[in-house]
């Protein structure tokens, strides 16, 4: 059912139809040719409103948009996982969740005109392969122009798989009628006769938009012309406001002091011509060490006073905490080795969070460096050469793992690896298979996510662990 408040004309809906039947039954990619203002985005709209038994993606193509932008805005729209790779073509990602679909796509890009070449070809081939029992529907919008351009740069081959529908220009009654739904629409009353309007409808192209371009001049209100000043008027206003600016001007000169004459001024000595310089010297070397300069330097010398005082006693607060954990550590631990392997050896190591250096007995080093804490501290889980881990995503931009890390935050052993100039998103340490198969069906059903990949540590000894 068409979208309420979207006006189609009876071509219109008829075309819509058509164009309903061919996405459903057909195997081409279906392109819509006509001039600007011919109603694509309208028809555009309207189409992807009846489409309510398909997964479907409309878009509006911007100018300069990269592949990766254009198949985000694709992306997001037809499938609800929380990631995909916007850097991998199109039919990689779709034959990835293909198995998950339950309805079948229909991508709709109007402006195709402005997309990258690249993507004109994913979009080509998603035309070829089904998804939920049907072919992967396309349908994009270009001008005849641009039409023509691509049809030249393409083999017959690929020629075959595009199918061409052109809009056609709107009948005279079918302007009229479009005119009159508009005026009615707008609540005004036009100010150009109707048998006017009727001799300009029938001049025109048969596109809406010439039909809307004029409405808007018809409803838009003539222009009345002010009446001009004569010559002798204008003349006798300026003649009138010099007049009041001059007796102005004459008054405030009659009342201002009369000027001290130059040759008043006082010889000056020797002695006051020394005084003279240094004053100005002093006035100029004031002038630049400004009241404004001085107390910014002055705040910025209390801040840094203040702030090392800060850092003093935050210092002074982590050695004492340094000192009496490593105390408590090296309480706890017994010794039982004999007198002669008590020599001095220079450790540091890093529990909970706290670290402290010192001078601990060799037979003590083993006990303060415990392997639970090197679990717990473990920046290199892939170390391991048994068990097993599930692989959730594998990128080109590390920026596409966001969505889903925000979505685990809360899951334990999350790493994100960097393999071959792609990154690698892992979770967990399992045992054995049977254990990472029951938590990779759970995070399916928790997280909408498509089947992970059940991996051995012992195959990613490559990889490298990133922050």
């Amino acid at each position: 059912m068409t979208t309420p408040g979207l006006l189609l004309l009876p071509t219109q809906e008829a075309l819509v139809q058509r164009l309903q039947h061919i996405a459903s039954y057909g195997e081409q990619l279906l392109v819509i040719c006509g001039d600007k203002g011919s109603g694509k985005s309208t028809l555009t709209a309207a189409l992807a409103s009846e489409l309510d038994d398909y997964n479907c993606a409309l878009i509006i193509c911007p100018q300069h948009a990269d592949s990766a932008e254009i198949r985000r805005k694709i992306l997001v729209q037809l499938i609800s996982a929380p990631i995909f790779d916007d850097e991998r073509p199109l039919m990689d990602t779709v034959l990835r969740i293909q198995s998950s679909l339950t309805k079948p796509l229909h991508i709709i890009i109007d402006d195709a005109d402005l997309l990258p070449k690249d993507i004109w070809a994913e979009c080509i081939l998603l035309s070829q392969i089904h998804c939920a029992g049907k072919p992967v529907a396309v349908t994009v919008t270009v001008t005849p122009s641009f039409w023509y351009t691509l049809v030249a740069e393409l083999t017959d081959d690929i020629r075959a798989r595009l199918l061409p529908v052109t809009i056609e220009p709107l009948s005279v009654p079918e302007r009229d009628g479009l005119y009159q739904s508009l005026l009615l629409r707008s609540e005004q009353a036009p100010f150009i006769p109707r048998e006017i309007i009727h001799k300009q409808l029938e001049k025109q192209q048969g596109t809406p938009a010439e039909v809307v371009q004029l409405l808007a001049l018809a409803l838009e209100e003539p222009q009345t012309e002010k009446p001009s000043w004569s010559l002798s008027v204008k003349l006798f206003v300026i003649l009138a406001v010099i007049s009041v600016f001059v007796a102005i001007g004459a008054a405030v000169n009659s009342q201002l002091p009369v000027p001290i004459s130059t040759s008043l001024a006082p010889t000056l000595t020797a002695e006051q011509s020394i005084v003279r310089v240094k004053a100005q010297q002093y006035v100029a070397h004031f002038a630049d060490t400004t009241l404004s300069a001085y107390f910014a330097k002055r705040q910025l010398a209390l801040t840094k006073s203040t702030a090392n005082k800060q850092a003093l006693v935050l210092f002074d607060k982590q050695m004492a905490a340094d000192t009496s954990l490593g105390e408590r550590n090296l309480s706890d631990v017994n010794d039982n080795t004999a007198p002669d392997n008590h020599s001095d050896v220079t450790v540091s190591s890093s529990i909970k969070g706290l670290s402290f250096q010192g001078k601990l007995p060799k037979a003590q080093i083993q006990a303060v460096v415990q392997p639970s804490d090197i679990v717990e501290n473990d920046n290199n889980p892939n170390l391991k050469v048994q068990g097993f881990t599930l692989q959730l995503a594998s990128v080109n931009d590390k920026a596409s793992l966001a969505p889903i890390l925000a979505k685990m935050a809360q899951e334990p052993q999350v790493y994100v690896m960097s393999y071959q100039q792609r990154y690698v998103l892992l979770l967990g340490d399992f045992d054995s298979v049977t254990v990472a198969n029951l938590k990779a069906k759970s995070l399916q059903t928790q997280y909408s996510l498509a089947a992970p990949w059940v991996r051995k540590w012992a195959d990613l000894s490559d990889y490298k662990r990133q922050d």
